[in-house]
């Protein structure tokens, strides 16, 4: 359930910033003149609070997406159960539409090796989806994605941290030291440590924690003013921390490309509204004078990159020409339209977080018709399906408990058979129970056969087994089938009674006490496939489901196939 936590977390906050973030690319883009940089700024702070924080509100707008399907499982919230529902719907027409692309035009199938395969691929990435294991997988590359980013971050800053200790040349003396400390007293923020370091092509403050400024010691002493002016604005603003709450979304959602250009952006407001807080007072000649110190800078490489964290004065190409028309041009903030942004802002990214079902969730398939009462149930919970004697409580003995089934005279399927793999999944599903989903699956030469077991996590039964081996499934064909209302062809009534009390007694033996739901069991149709003779019946327990049996009657009798549907 851990899992089912992180996705929902990851869903949400990465469709909802994600539409953020593309909606903030205009605002930069038409509005930065009326809002100011400083608004802009703030917008991206919330961002990054809606990329990191997991808190979900109910809203009662959600219920209106809740899926209705009863296989989610609980810890499951509305926004990824439609997630995973459209994924899997697209793998399965996938699926069908890839199967479809081998067929030439007078539907033979022209690579039939080739449209298996393609097809059982999709259909099993669907399925461990469905079934869980899909979701470690996935979860697992998750991690080591994440673990690779903050690797790199932590390299880059280690490179860059020791290259700056290498080169430093000297502190601030003199002079430029006694105007660095009244700096420090005009913008009220402490004095930092500040170093000449050579090389170094842009001046830049160094570090979250214990914070210092590094100078080219290439400037000017009038360049060295300014360049001191502007990461002492970096510093007052708190541009490091930013810096740092940048990098964390990165790692965080390092596989949303968005999430990368936000930081670059927002990285770029951030020396704009620096800027604006270093040039406020000065006249149009400083102003200038300013505008050249970054222009100057512009012919070495611009440092520290986006992993390090610093920040860099120096910018080139359109991002540079961006900050010299800021600078020298500016733009009339409008002060109410400001304020009225961030205050919207602010109330919608409240409603952001609006992701839960609001009250109690629906109870999934039920039913006012007293005749339908056995379909009148609430979804179980983990604990209490944990909490049953006979519970199944891990993957292990999933996989054992659905081979002693698949192993019964019933079903007559060689569980040791080496060909076939083996995997198991935990979900919620038919009757609001929660089950084991375990799947056996043959190799590439036979693509298309598989065996299914659903039973209870609680130990109460197992509600459907399905033996895709079995050549019903494999060699099928439909062009060659007699009436199929015609059972009294192929068995006497004798038999057919005989085969009822059959499907009533396997009930009994993998759902105790199932059967007395049953309204009646009628044959459905039968199919031939050369000497063999299959059936299929319905146990209806209402108008809207039953269980149904797939059975090969002649020469043996054998299941194919035992489930329980809605219809």
């Amino acid at each position: 359930m851990r899992t089912a936590v992180i996705y929902n977390f990851l869903i949400e906050a990465n469709i909802i910033a994600g539409i953020a973030i593309l909606l903030m690319i205009p605002v930069r883009k038409y509005f930065r003149k009326q809002l100011g940089n400083k608004a802009i700024c703030f917008a991206w702070l919330l961002v990054a609070v809606r990329l990191l924080c997991p808190l979900s509100l109910p809203n009662p707008l959600i219920n209106e997406i809740v899926t209705p399907y009863n296989d989610q499982p609980t810890a499951i919230r509305p926004i990824a159960a439609q997630v995973k529902v459209r994924v899997s719907d697209a793998l399965t027409d996938l699926s069908h539409q890839t199967l479809m692309n081998h067929l030439d035009r007078e539907g033979l199938n022209v690579d039939e090796a080739s449209a298996k395969a393609d097809f059982q691929t999709l259909l099993n990435m669907r399925d461990e989806l469905n079934y869980g294991r899909g979701a470690r997988k996935i979860m697992a590359i998750y991690a080591l994605g994440a673990a690779a980013v903050a690797a790199w971050f932590v390299a880059a800053n280690v490179k860059f941290q020791r290259d700056l200790k290498k080169n430093r040349v000297a502190p601030l003396e003199g002079e430029l030291q006694e105007y660095y400390l009244s700096l420090c007293e005009k913008y009220g923020v402490k004095p930092l440590p500040a170093y000449f370091v050579d090389p170094l092509s842009s001046a830049c403050l160094v570090g979250v924690f214990h914070p210092y400024i590094a100078l080219p010691l290439a400037a000017n002493v009038d360049q060295a003013k300014q360049m001191l002016a502007h990461e002492l604005c970096h510093y007052k603003a708190k541009d490091h921390l930013w810096t740092l709450l940048t990098l964390i979304c990165c790692v965080v959602h390092w596989f949303n490309p968005l999430v990368w250009a936000a930081a670059a952006m927002s990285r770029m407001d951030r020396e704009l509204r620096c800027d604006d807080n270093v040039t406020k007072d000065m006249d149009e000649e400083a102003r200038k004078l300013y505008a050249g110190t970054l222009i100057q800078s512009v012919t070495r490489r611009a440092i520290p990159g986006l992993p390090v964290l610093a920040t860099g004065m120096s910018m080139t190409g359109r991002k540079l020409k961006t900050r010299v028309g800021s600078i020298l041009w500016g733009g009339k903030r409008k002060k109410a339209f400001a304020i009225t942004f961030t205050v919207l802002a602010s109330v919608l990214l409240i409603c952001a977080f609006g992701t839960a079902a609001y009250g109690e969730q629906p109870e999934p398939w039920t039913y006012e018709d007293p005749d339908n009462a056995y379909f009148a149930y609430e979804s179980q919970t983990i604990e209490e399906a944990m909490a049953s004697e006979n519970a199944i409580k891990t993957e292990e003995e999933a996989l054992q408990r659905a081979k002693e089934i698949l192993s019964m005279p019933e079903f007559q399927v060689d569980v040791n058979d080496p060909k076939i793999t083996w995997q198991t999944g935990l979900d919620i599903g038919v009757m609001g129970k929660w089950n084991y989903a375990v799947i056996g699956q043959k190799g590439e030469d036979e693509n298309l056969q598989r065996l299914i077991v659903w039973m209870a996590m609680d130990g109460s039964g197992a509600w459907q087994v399905y033996n895709g081996f079995d050549p019903f499934f494999t060699d099928y064909d439909m062009e060659n089938q007699p009436d199929y209302q015609n059972i009294d062809d192929v068995l006497t009534e004798e038999e057919q009674a005989a085969i009822k009390r059959y499907c009533i007694a396997l009930t009994e033996k993998l759902e105790p006490g199932e059967s007395e739901n049953f309204q009646e069991i009628h044959f459905n149709c039968y199919m031939k496939m050369d000497d063999k003779i299959y059936v299929q019946l319905e146990a209806p327990y209402n108008i809207n489901s039953g269980k149904g049996f797939i059975l090969l009657v002649k020469p043996e009798i054998r299941v194919i196939d035992y489930s329980t549907g809605n219809g």
